[in-house]
């Protein structure tokens, strides 16, 4: 070291000692380094060295930056590492305490962190503070532009931005914490803020709830305010006078729930001239009732209910909605399938009765164990529920958490595997730029890849492009296979139009 050179280390001899290559481990970059280094008069390989004692004395980390910081994700390497903003540079004081730094070492630390958040983020311009890189192998790459889009567009921190938007990368409060490496009870309560300030302001509903007439704010398949829609109080099932005198003779949705089993057993929708009192009324509750059963046999649903009714305590209700948009058919039968699909998502299977199941034909045993064991009929005769993490751009590679083929356009159809049984998407690009403005033109499940999809060739021309995905552990029964397939065009279907307020220009 020349004598205008300055130290990087308070011990002259730490300064200078070294095993191995320097660089390795070193989360800056090699040129930034030796610029810095340039820059503060010091030794390029007592500087890298400083990095590495840095990143592994673990004093500058996620959980250090998002319990006291405000940080702000700008990008992540191959490597794991997770470039940040935050005003934090106080923290270089307790770093340079820790690991014996002399001032011109702690600025050249800093300054080469900056430096190299700089340099991936390059010259865009967004609220932050100085650049700090930190390790985050688990932190989905994919979700860092969501969340710059919605620090931009909301009054929400970068905290809370950061956490909406991975929870719906990730599934469930406690995999953020994980990811972030902080209590699950902060991010809990950030997100609960996020919900209030949604409720709260027109601008914010706009950005971080959905499109539609649906919210994603109240997702649990009981609730008053399910998904957003008014629903009405519960009726009893059986008591078909009142709910032909009340239900109201217009186009809707209905809810059935079991008092003693939870989610639901089964979702529907009617648009005849009668509307939901004649379909509900005069013809579901007329199954229930041993006067009227001859004309309840005309929905599905009332055998197996009837069924269950015989075996288990407590009554069967129905509860129904009316929204304005339930006039048009294409969106009131696009909110039955995402109805439907998100009481898979929260519940963890289909509807008790839905696509015409009888899970009491199964049934045996003491009437102690009824209820769990119509549980355990209901889960298993359910095809697997995705995960939804992500589920607002419809188009990602692993949309739902499934693993889709890389996304090409039609003339390269050949290129995949057809073997198997596939789930599929077919979209035309959005020229927006808008991830989550992009819609879906088809959707659907087919035995037959390439045929279906030399179908949709010459349908739709060469250049719209296509990803499918295989389908797994379908039942070898062909009845249970076909309620399989269903099933995940519930979960397609459904998940699109909560993402998007439209269903698939193809559906319906």
């Amino acid at each position: 070291m020349g004598e205008n050179e300055c130290y990087v280390y308070l011990d002259q001899e730490s300064n200078s000692s070294y095993v191995g290559d320097p660089f390795v481990g070193v989360p800056v970059s090699r040129d930034i380094v030796e610029a810095v280094a340039t820059q503060y008069h010091v030794e390029a390989d007592s500087l890298a060295r400083a990095l590495r004692d840095v990143r592994s004395t673990s004093i500058i980390n996620v959980e250090t930056l998002f319990m006291g910081f405000d940080p702000l994700p700008v990008g992540r390497s191959d490597e794991g590492l997770l470039y940040v903003l935050a005003e934090a540079d106080g923290c270089w004081d307790t770093v340079a305490d820790r690991i014996g730094l002399t001032e011109d070492g702690r600025d050249a630390v800093a300054t080469a962190h900056d430096r190299q958040v700089r340099k991936m983020w390059g010259d865009k311009e967004v609220r932050g503070g100085s650049g700090f890189v930190v390790s985050c192998s688990e932190f989905p790459a994919d979700a860092i532009d969501d969340i710059v889009a919605v620090v931009e567009k909301t009054r929400l921190t970068n905290q809370q931005a950061t956490m909406w938007i991975l929870s719906q990368y990730v599934p469930g409060s406690d995999a953020i914490a994980r990811i972030l490496s902080i209590p699950e009870s902060v991010v809990q309560s950030e997100l609960a803020t996020v919900d209030r300030t949604t409720r709260q302001s027109a601008a914010e509903t706009r950005t971080l709830d959905v499109p539609g007439p649906l919210t994603r704010l109240d997702p649990e398949p009981q609730s008053p305010t399910w998904m957003g829609l008014n629903w009405s109080r519960w009726f009893d099932l059986r008591n078909g006078k009142t709910l032909r005198e009340e239900l109201p003779r217009r186009p809707g949705l209905y809810r059935v729930r079991h008092t003693e089993l939870p989610g639901l057993m089964y979702v529907g929708e009617s648009g005849s001239e009668g509307g939901v009192r004649q379909r509900v009324g005069l013809g579901l509750s007329a199954g229930l009732n041993e006067s009227d059963r001859q004309t309840g046999e005309r929905h599905g649903a009332a055998r197996p209910l009837q069924q269950i009714t015989e075996i288990a305590e407590g009554k069967v209700e129905v509860s129904v909605t009316t929204p304005p948009i339930s006039s048009n058919r294409r969106h009131r039968r696009a909110i039955e399938t995402t109805l439907v699909a998100i009481c898979r998502r929260e519940i963890g299977w289909t509807p008790m009765v839905q696509l015409s199941r009888e899970p009491a034909e199964h049934m045996s045993g003491p009437h102690s164990e009824l209820h769990q064991k119509l549980r355990d009929i209901a889960e298993r005769s359910s095809y697997t529920v995705p995960s939804w993490q992500p589920w607002r751009d419809v188009t990602t590679p692993n949309w739902l958490g499934l693993n889709w083929t890389e996304n090409r356009p039609l003339f390269e159809r050949d290129m995949i595997d057809s073997t198997g049984v596939h789930a599929f998407r077919l979209w035309r690009e959005d020229q927006t730029g808008d991830r989550w403005s992009q819609t879906v033109q088809e959707m659907g499940t087919t035995g037959s890849i390439s045929s279906r999809l030399f179908k949709l060739q010459n349908e739709y021309g060469d250049d719209v492009r296509f990803s499918v995905v295989a389908l797994d552990g379908l039942s070898t029964d062909t009845q249970r296979r076909s309620r399989e397939l269903r099933e995940v065009r519930y979960d397609l279907i459904g998940a699109h139009y909560l993402a998007t307020g439209t269903p698939p220009e193809a559906q319906f």
